[in-house]
Formats: C-alpha cells, sequence, structure tokens
C-alpha cells in the first residue's frame, strides 16, 4: 500500500518508507513489523521465520537447504 496516497489503519504505525509489516494468516489484527536489513537475506529469513509453511529450498531460519548428491 503507497501510505503517501491511501489512510493507513491504525493498526500500523508508519514513521518512515519503506515500511514493512507481515500479516500472519492466523492472525491478521496482530502485524508484525519488520526492522531488519534492505538486502535479499534479510527479506528471505525474516518470510522463512514468520511463514506458515517453509519456503521451497530454505529452513526455518532462512539458510538455503543443502541438497546431497
Amino acid at each position: 500500500m503507497d501510505a503517501t496516497a491511501n489512510d493507513v489503519p491504525s493498526l500500523f504505525e508508519v514513521r518512515g518508507f519503506p515500511t514493512l509489516f507481515w500479516l500472519p494468516k492466523n492472525s491478521k489484527s496482530k502485524p508484525v513489523k519488520y526492522e531488519g536489513g534492505r538486502e535479499v537475506d534479510d527479506f528471505i529469513k525474516f518470510i522463512a521465520k514468520h511463514a506458515t509453511s517453509e519456503l521451497s529450498g530454505y529452513d526455518r531460519s532462512g539458510n538455503p537447504k543443502k541438497t546431497e548428491l
């Protein structure tokens, strides 16, 4: 959502841009604010931790799964 062009629900506290929130599948009234880095690996770790289902190719810590050959 573009907070500069839309009214932001009071549930979300936006103080700067970009501001990212994770809305858990079964708890959308309790958003989790993202406060990590801005690198892809940082986003993957956050998503892997909070996703309902495990991310394909990653463990719950966001580390790539190793496949044995």
